[in-house]
């Protein structure tokens, strides 16, 4: 029997800026799941190691993101979402 693993309970909420909705509706379907993956592992962990409200910005599962963070809200407001390039060793 395959079990699937438990939902991550969110202690931030993720919201998209304008600019935002934009670039993720550009995005591949298989992408997409991706992107929607990260989102909630960043609800759910927020971003432990950068402090103040930003902007910010994390590489993750290959997507660059910039974000403001409101810990008062508990809002991760995302402005901008972006394939990450290769790095040049990565490229052939």
């Amino acid at each position: 029997m395959t079990r699937t693993p438990p939902a991550l309970t969110a202690y931030y909420r993720v919201d998209l800026s304008p600019e935002a909705w934009r670039e993720v509706g550009c995005v591949p379907a298989n992408d997409f799941e991706v992107l929607r993956d990260v989102m909630e592992l960043l609800a759910a962990q927020g971003t432990p190691y950068e402090q103040g409200e930003g902007p910010h910005s994390v590489t993750v599962a290959g997507f660059e993101m910039q974000y403001t963070r409101d810990d008062v809200e508990r809002v991760l407001t995302l402005h901008r979402v972006v394939r990450a390039l290769a790095k040049p060793e990565e490229a052939a």
